[in-house]
């Protein structure tokens, strides 16, 4: 009886051992980019022409700051000053709009980690209310150093921002031709984000 009863809990123990081995669970992997983001700065990487009624074609040259611009742009439908705005990459790729300091949340969209270097935020018309259907933001060559996530990408900017956007850098001396000016204009920036830690 002792005999059997050690045979069975030997081939119990050896049993267990093979079958605790066996288990492989797949290592999870969280994106790198996952976080709360602001905008820290944008500057134009190409240039860009815009056609005003006092002077004609008016060239934003490459390498202009136009970080209000584009702040706007795409965080103008969270009320918050626009450097407190957040950007909030969550684990389960959707995206929010927020605002640092407090717990306002917009449901922006969705965003995917298409590899190290392409992330695509897809924002929805709530979070930018001037487009019906949204818009989808390709960023390319995208870096995270520190806290620092950068990359480049093409926002169509709407007409009747570029009005605004005119009249600002010229300190009210130029309008928009809106009859030049397509109904949506696309920008090519480089965008770095800091993460909030």
């Amino acid at each position: 009886m002792k005999t059997s009863r050690f045979i069975m809990l030997t081939f119990l123990s050896v049993s267990l051992v093979f079958l605790s081995s066996c288990k492989d669970d797949p290592v999870e992997i969280v994106s790198p980019y996952i976080g709360e983001y602001t905008i820290l700065k944008a500057t134009l990487t190409e240039n860009l022409t815009l056609m005003t009624n006092e002077i004609g074609a008016m060239t934003l040259v490459a390498g202009l700051d136009i970080t209000p611009m584009i702040q706007t742009a795409l965080l103008g439908a969270i009320e918050c000053e626009p450097e407190s705005s957040l950007i909030e990459l969550r684990e389960d790729f959707s995206l929010y709009l927020g605002c640092v300091g407090t717990m306002d949340e917009l449901d922006g969209g969705t965003w995917e980690e298409q590899s190290e270097t392409v992330v695509i935020l897809n924002l929805n018309s709530t979070a930018i209310p001037a487009s019906s259907t949204g818009i989808v933001l390709t960023v390319t060559d995208v870096t995270l150093v520190g806290n620092i996530l950068s990359g480049e990408t093409t926002v169509p900017i709407s007409r009747d921002m570029l009005v605004g956007v005119l009249a600002g850098m010229s300190g009210g001396q130029l309008t928009l031709n809106m009859e030049a000016t397509p109904v949506a204009v696309p920008i090519t920036f480089e965008i770095e984000l800091e993460k909030q830690i």
